[in-house]
């Protein structure tokens, strides 16, 4: 069985916010390590917004909006240090 498009998009949000949750835990520099988790969380909310199923959008986008979130007050920090 051939899976839909918009369902791999709504797998690419999960994916997105793994991904970036694994850069935040990876010791780069900090104000680099919070550019790319919010990149890669943006990209992902736009994979769950593109989703077709409810579930990969509720999911996708609320664990990618934490995760953008969390680079923000990374962001911050790295400006107090």
């Amino acid at each position: 069985m051939k899976k839909n498009t918009r369902n791999i998009l709504g797998d690419l949000s999960i994916i997105a916010a793994i991904t970036s949750m694994i850069f935040f835990f990876l010791p780069i520099d900090d104000e680099i390590d919070a550019m790319i988790i919010g990149l890669i969380s943006l990209l992902g909310i736009g994979f769950a917004l593109g989703s077709k199923e409810i579930w990969y959008v509720l999911i996708g986008t609320l664990s990618n909006i934490a995760m953008f979130g969390m680079a923000y007050l990374l962001l911050i920090g790295a400006e107090f240090s």
